[in-house]
Order: structure tokens, then C-alpha cells, then sequence
């Protein structure tokens, strides 16, 4: 699952929103809340590729990584999902 849909996902995100903020007039980079939007799609990465890197841990059998860690981390695309919606549908900032 982690090759064959979410790391093409991830991809094609990257590529369809670096074209789509290439067309004029589409982001308004005076308002913050593209900012907040990059930050959190950052942090969607950085957790996609810890995902990769525990992946790799339990294929080793190297995980070190407690249960409660991995319930807690899974709270994170969670919330940051919900701030990338809230701030391109609503724009607050």
C-alpha cells in the first residue's frame, strides 16, 4: 500500500500543486493562510516519510517505536488534513 498508492499520491500532490500555484492570479500570496497550508502539507510529508522509515523498522525487526507512539502519531494527518481544508475553503487568514 505505502509503494503502490501512497508514495504516487504523495508525488502526484507535489506535482499538481506546484503547477497549480504556477498559474497567475490562483494564490493570493499577500494572505497567510496559503503559508499555514504549505506548512501543514510539509508536515504531511515529513509524516509520510516517517511512515516509510517505520516501515522499513518492522521489515528489519528493528521497531523501537511504542504502541501509544504509533496511537498518538496517528492523530497527526488527522489535524493537519483538517487545517489544509479549513484554510482553503474558509481562508481565514
Amino acid at each position: 500500500m505505502y509503494r503502490l498508492i501512497m508514495n504516487p499520491s504523495m508525488i502526484m500532490t507535489w506535482v499538481l500543486g506546484l503547477i497549480l500555484v504556477g498559474i497567475p492570479g490562483v494564490v493570493d500570496w499577500g494572505s497567510g493562510w496559503f503559508y499555514v497550508k504549505f506548512a501543514c502539507v510539509l508536515g504531511m510529508t515529513w509524516f509520510h516519510h516517517w511512515l516509510g522509515q517505520r516501515r522499513k523498522d518492522f521489515v528489519a525487526d528493528q521497531n523501537s517505536v511504542t504502541g501509544r507512539h504509533y496511537r498518538l502519531m496517528n492523530e497527526v494527518p488527522t489535524v493537519l488534513m483538517l487545517v489544509i481544508v479549513i484554510m482553503v475553503i474558509v481562508k481565514p487568514i
